[in-house]
């Protein structure tokens, strides 16, 4: 997750972490296929917002993410999220 610039629209294509660091994101709501919009990143950690939520990283967690750009045809695709400019209600 760490490598995609400010404002772009990426969808998780898997976690790259141990079980506590997959329980903490699939808690989070991030799940494989789920997509996200990066709204600030850095060295030492990144905002993004995740089904509705602005979610803030450690750059640790942030880089066990693995993403995809959202209009790649690679990795899962979730038929579950409104999408990532979809407000929470």
């Amino acid at each position: 997750m760490t490598e995609f610039p400010t404002g772009s629209v990426v969808r998780i294509s898997g976690i790259d972490g141990g079980r506590q660091a997959r329980s903490r994101m699939l808690a989070l709501g991030m799940t494989p296929g789920c997509p996200v919009t990066v709204l600030s990143g850095g060295s030492k950690g990144c905002r993004v917002r995740v089904r509705g939520s602005d979610v803030v990283l450690c750059c640790g967690l942030a880089a066990k993410i693995l993403a995809v750009l959202d209009s790649s045809d690679e990795g899962p695709r979730c038929t579950c999220c409104p999408g990532p400019r979809a407000r929470a209600s």
